[in-house]
């Protein structure tokens, strides 16, 4: 048994949850709660050990339940932990599906995602799960972790069917060591591969493999963990989410969260979000600095007692008439000046996936 406090601070964690980085669930039925880090908290890279730790942390009271494995980063995010080329290493595929958590649900097993104990993925998890693995009992202390893979829940990569769970590793509840794989010798269902690179440099240098995710590296003198994204995968996934700066472009203008925008993406397309909405809301910030500034010159220059045609006299001749006009009439004219930034459609609109 663990208690709460002893894997995390509950005064951190309330301020989390508080202000919008930690989001909490409860389970339908039992009293059970579930912490996952928010859309927010990604956007903002608001990474905090608390927010690290919540991503799919399930607890009753005051006890940990169950207990994943941290958040961890493609190997060359600013938050990825930095080392030598020759540290020694594990590696593992990276799946491509959603982190199943399997927990005591009184007398039975169940799954969780990381955010939910009823979405469509945990609900499909807990059937695999109680109908094929019936003896499966984990090991004392321990959470163990798959990977839901199935084809309504496809997210890039296809698995030709595949309907299973397959087991990533494991997670010591008391102390929040990781284990791969061989730490649950009793799951008789698909396990992910592994791979004999020994360092870092080497799995580095291993060449992408075609119709793959990537890899993950474990270091275990420190026990963390990075990823490996193949450039590939990253690409095939911005296509079948539709992404382009014309749908970031398009939540700005009406007014959308591009938090939600975000959170079904992997990290590695967060920044590259963040820039476009910079890069956008910076040129319209400068057109309208321009159409203030011309505004402000023409009325300069107009004689005393102006009217509406002595400022049409000149304002007609200016690129941002419209927006002088509608600045005359006190009225809003960024959304045009929106319209003017207008990026080009330059990829296909597709399906939204969660990590759910």
């Amino acid at each position: 048994m663990a208690l709460l406090a002893d894997v995390l601070d509950p005064a951190e964690l309330a301020t989390a949850v508080e202000n919008g980085h930690v989001r909490v669930q409860r389970h339908p039925t039992r009293p059970y709660v579930i912490y996952n880090y928010t859309e927010a908290c990604q956007y903002a890279g608001a990474w905090t050990p608390i927010t690290l730790a919540c991503r799919g942390l399930i607890v009753h009271g005051d006890t940990v339940l169950a207990r994943p494995f941290s958040k961890f980063f493609n190997h060359d995010q600013s938050h990825a932990p930095r080392f030598l080329p020759d540290t020694a290493v594990t590696v593992t595929d990276k799946a491509d599906g959603s982190l199943g958590i399997i927990y005591r649900d009184g007398a039975n097993l169940s799954v969780a995602t990381r955010g939910s104990f009823a979405s469509d993925q945990a609900r499909h998890a807990t059937e695999v799960l109680r109908s094929r693995y019936p003896g499966f009992v984990p090991p004392d202390g321990l959470t163990v972790l798959v990977e839901i893979v199935y084809p309504e829940n496809r997210i890039v990569l296809d698995y030709a069917g595949l309907d299973d769970l397959i087991l990533l590793g494991a997670v010591e509840i008391a102390t929040g060591r990781t284990f791969g794989p061989a730490a649950v010798p009793n799951w008789t269902g698909p396990v992910v591969d592994s791979f004999a690179y020994a360092t870092l440099a080497e799995a580095l240098a291993a060449p992408p493999r075609e119709g793959r995710e990537g890899l993950v590296v474990h270091f275990a003198g420190t026990d963390q963990r990075v990823k490996i994204k193949y450039a590939d995968y990253v690409r095939l996934h911005r296509l079948v989410t539709g992404l382009s700066a014309r749908t970031v472009w398009e939540v700005l203008v009406s007014g959308g969260d591009l938090d939600a925008l975000t959170e079904p993406l992997p990290d590695e397309l967060h920044a590259w979000v963040a820039d476009v909405a910079t890069a956008l809301t910076d040129k319209v910030d400068a057109l309208a600095a321009a159409v203030e500034a011309e505004f402000a010159a023409i009325v300069a220059g107009l004689p005393e007692g102006w009217g509406r045609r002595e400022f049409a006299a000149r304002a007609v001749r200016s690129e941002h008439r419209g927006a002088l006009f509608l600045r005359l009439d006190d009225k809003d004219y960024r959304p045009g000046l929106w319209q003017l930034v207008r990026p080009a459609a330059d990829t296909p609109t597709g399906t939204q996936v969660s990590e759910e």
